[in-house]
C-alpha cells in the first residue's frame, strides 16, 4: 500500500487471465473469449516491457486501418505516461522509445499484405482480434519474421480475440482444442500434426515450440463489470452472439445447425469402440472454405458417436480422399 501512496500507478493488470497472459512464456499465446475481458489493453501492455531495449522491434496488427485506429488512440493515451520521451510517428505508424526500441501498429487486410513485411524481422508480433483473419496464412507466414539478436529479448507471437468471425475454426483448432485452458502444449499445423524439427536436423523429431490458450470473461475486468451496464447489453444479444461474447463459448458458430451444443452434455471421454458397432463417414467438401469429414459409430441404442474428425482447406478432392484413407488404415474395416 505504501508503494501505491508514493507512486501513480498507470497500469496494473487485473488479477487472473490478464496477469497470466502478460506473464506467459510460451512462444505463441492466445488471450481469447468473452467481450470486455481486458484483452486489448493487455495486448498494448505486453510489448512495453521490451520497448526500452534498443534492439526491440515489434509489430501489432489489426485486420483493417479503421479497426487499427482504436488501438492507436489507446496507445497514445497509455504509452507516453509509462515511457517518458517515447514518440509517435503518424506517417510511419510507429512508436520509438528514447533508447531506439520500435513498435509498429499496422494492418493486414489480405494475405498478399504479408509481403510488406518480407525481409523485416521482429522480436514480438501481436494480432488483435485474430479470428477476423479467415485463414492461418498470415499468422504462419509472419512467424518466419520472428528474430532476435539480443539474448535478453525472447521472440513471441501474441493474439487476442472473441469467439466467432471468419477465422473461428482455424483459431479454435490451433489454440482451443489441443489442451485445457491455461495449459502449455506443443504447436500443431492446420491438419493437427505436431510441428517438429525436420529430418537431418540435430533435434530431428523434437517438437518446435509451445502454445497456450488463456480464456477471458467479462467479470475478469472489474472496470467494465462493476456497473452491470455492459453485461446487460451483452445479455440482450441473440443467443449465439450472447454465448460467444458474454460466455466466451468457442463451441458456438454463426449459422450452426446445432446451436444448443454443450460440451458437458455432448462430449464423452474417449473409449474403445466395440468392433460390432456399425461405422460410417460423412463429408462436406470445400476448397476455399474448409472441408469437413466426420467418422461415426452407431451405438446399440441408436446414438451416434463421432470418433474422428478432419478439417482442411485448399485441398483437392483426390488429395482429401488420400488423407481419409490414410486415417482409416488402422480401423480394421
Amino acid at each position: 500500500m505504501a508503494l501505491e501512496e508514493k507512486h501513480n500507478i498507470l497500469f496494473r493488470p487485473n488479477d487472473g487471465p490478464q496477469t497470466e497472459f502478460l506473464a506467459a512464456s510460451e512462444r505463441e499465446v492466445l488471450y481469447g473469449g468473452a467481450a470486455g475481458g481486458g484483452k486489448s489493453y493487455a495486448m498494448l501492455a505486453d510489448p512495453l516491457r521490451y520497448l526500452s531495449n534498443s534492439q526491440f522491434s515489434g509489430l501489432l496488427l489489426r485486420r483493417t486501418t479503421e479497426e487499427l485506429r482504436e488501438l492507436v488512440w489507446k496507445s497514445q493515451e497509455l504509452y507516453p505516461k509509462i515511457i517518458p520521451g517515447i514518440t509517435w510517428s503518424e506517417r510511419k505508424m510507429q512508436w520509438t522509445s528514447p533508447s531506439g526500441g520500435r513498435l509498429w501498429l499496422s494492418y493486414l487486410d489480405r494475405d498478399d499484405d504479408v509481403l510488406r513485411y518480407q525481409g523485416l524481422s521482429f522480436c514480438w508480433i501481436g494480432f488483435d482480434e485474430l479470428t477476423q483473419w479467415p485463414t492461418p496464412f498470415a499468422w504462419d507466414y509472419l512467424r518466419s519474421r520472428l528474430r532476435s539478436i539480443a539474448p535478453e529479448l525472447p521472440v513471441y507471437m501474441r493474439a487476442t480475440t472473441n469467439p466467432g468471425g471468419a477465422g473461428h475454426v482455424w483459431v479454435k483448432k490451433y489454440f482451443v482444442d489441443p489442451a485445457p485452458p491455461g495449459t502449455s502444449f506443443w504447436a500443431t499445423d492446420s491438419d493437427g500434426n505436431k510441428l517438429i524439427f525436420p529430418t537431418g536436423h540435430t533435434k530431428e523429431g523434437q517438437p518446435l515450440f509451445q502454445r497456450k490458450f488463456i480464456p477471458a470473461k467479462l467479470f475478469d475486468n472489474p472496470y467494465l463489470s462493476k456497473t452491470g451496464d455492459y453485461e446487460t447489453m451483452l445479455l440482450s444479444l441473440p443467443e449465439n452472439q450472447r454465448k460467444r461474447l458474454l460466455e466466451g463459448n468457442w463451441d458456438v458458430a454463426e449459422g450452426a445447425a446445432f446451436p444448443e451444443f454443450n460440451r458437458d452434455i455432448h462430449v464423452v471421454k474417449p473409449f474403445d469402440i466395440p468392433k460390432n458397432w456399425p461405422k460410417f463417414r460423412s463429408c462436406d467438401y470445400g476448397y476455399g472454405s474448409y472441408s469437413a469429414v466426420l467418422w461415426f459409430a452407431v451405438a446399440p441404442d441408436g446414438q451416434l458417436v463421432v470418433y474422428r474428425e478432419l478439417y482442411v482447406s485448399k485441398v483437392l478432392a483426390k488429395d482429401l480422399a488420400t488423407k481419409v484413407l490414410y486415417l482409416e488404415e488402422d480401423d480394421g474395416t
